[in-house]
């Protein structure tokens, strides 16, 4: 206790903490950096940030703290407070939060020095900084967020940040239950020619399946749901209301989801559109199914038009109308028309056709009931693309117009 008592008292009597650990003052010190990366602690996309909790390993050599560790009863390093002695005090450069350097709040991070002269400093903290988030391909998006840091007030003449190894040292490096870490890297950077920088660019992808479960799979199980109108029979009473239920129910979601994307046109998030064209499908049944009713509650006393009767005769693979043939004889005798009337069939006059008495007209509720059979098939067709199209689009991270 003794010889390392000795040993500060040496060290730090004549040691000035405002003047660069360099013999030359005219060449920067070289700080080499390492950033450990403990987990992700927050990715906001409304906000733009991105929260981190890691720690920064900074090795450089101070020629002042150097020593004969048998001279000392072999001791071969020692801590010191980093109150008492210099450090490079690197802030983030782009912060969410007031600025600070990292580790200020934390006095009881000291610094190891070796015999050698060379100082071992690791802050740690909650690191915060602005991150723009693209959700064009929500929720199987990959974002790319930057941490970049420098020392406050030193130009690239007075500290050289070195990056120690390209990969993020991963040691005690816990999961994200919403983001999978893809890759982290580490480089060097001077930003306007002046200043020093020590960047850490994280790769996150998200994990999609909450977002699959507890959003996409309703939306499609509703957009089911609200094709089933038209298999609910008219006479129920019950088909605006259940229509109007569904409708308010996608809305509902399309809430949801904005106010989990940030509020900005660009990028838009494709599950936005994806949820919009359900609203849009949903509207347009709610209007057909009002038309479609007034159709069915017609009275008999209504005559349906001919080229709708005929249309919906079609449709319905109902055959026409068949007509019969009426021959008046005119010129012949009553003989001629008791005998055999294949040799008086010059003497036809005239040929008409008439309208068979056991003619059934087309009725209104018959119209409804095409008009349900067309408007379902054209909302389960609208629904089925509309799905591909999404899930296609944001698999393969390929919307059309998102690198625009």
């Amino acid at each position: 206790m003794d010889d390392t008592a000795t040993l500060h008292k040496t060290l730090l009597a004549d040691y000035n903490k405002h003047i660069r650990p360099s013999v030359d003052q005219s060449k920067p010190v070289i700080v080499n950096v390492t950033f450990e990366l403990v987990s992700v602690r927050e990715v906001d996309a409304i906000m733009g940030k991105i929260s981190v909790v890691g720690a920064l390993w900074l090795v450089w050599e101070d020629p002042r703290m150097k020593w004969n560790p048998f001279a000392y009863n072999q001791t071969f390093s020692t801590t010191v407070p980093i109150a008492e002695v210099w450090k490079p005090d690197l802030v983030i450069v782009h912060p969410v939060e007031p600025t600070k350097a990292v580790g200020f709040d934390h006095f009881w991070y000291p610094v190891r020095y070796y015999y050698n002269g060379i100082a071992v400093w690791t802050p740690g903290d909650v690191m915060t900084t602005t991150c723009t988030i693209d959700v064009t391909y929500y929720p199987f998006d990959i974002q790319t967020c930057e941490i970049s840091f420098m020392p406050w007030g030193s130009f690239k003449e007075e500290i050289y940040l070195h990056a120690s190894q390209q990969e993020v040292a991963r040691r005690f490096f816990t999961e994200n239950g919403e983001w999978a870490l893809v890759k982290a890297t580490t480089s060097p950077g001077v930003i306007d020619g002046m200043f020093p920088t020590y960047v850490v660019v994280l790769d996150l992808k998200r994990r999609p399946t909450f977002i699959i479960v507890n959003v996409i799979l309703p939306i499609l199980f509703m957009g089911l749901l609200n094709v089933l109108v038209f298999f609910l029979p008219a006479s129920s009473g019950e088909r605006v209301s259940f229509a109007m239920t569904v409708l308010l129910a996608i809305a509902v979601f399309l809430t949801l989801v904005g106010d989990n994307m940030p509020k900005t046109s660009q990028p838009m998030s494709t599950i936005c559109y994806f949820l919009l064209t359900n609203l849009v499908l949903s509207s347009l049944i709610m209007i057909v199914t009002v038309l479609n009713l007034n159709l069915y509650h017609r009275g008999d006393k209504t005559t349906v038009p001919e080229c709708i009767s005929t249309f919906v005769r079609f449709v319905k693979c109902k055959s026409l109308p068949k007509r019969t043939k009426v021959e008046s004889f005119t010129n012949a005798d009553d003989d001629d028309i008791d005998g055999d009337k294949k040799t008086n069939m010059e003497k036809v006059d005239s040929i008409k056709w008439a309208a068979p008495a056991d003619n059934i007209p087309v009725t209104w509720r018959e119209v409804s009931e095409v008009v349900d059979v067309l408007f379902g098939g054209a909302a389960i067709l609208w629904l089925i693309i509309t799905a591909v199209s999404f899930f296609s689009m944001v698999a393969t991270h390929s919307v059309p117009g998102a690198g625009k």
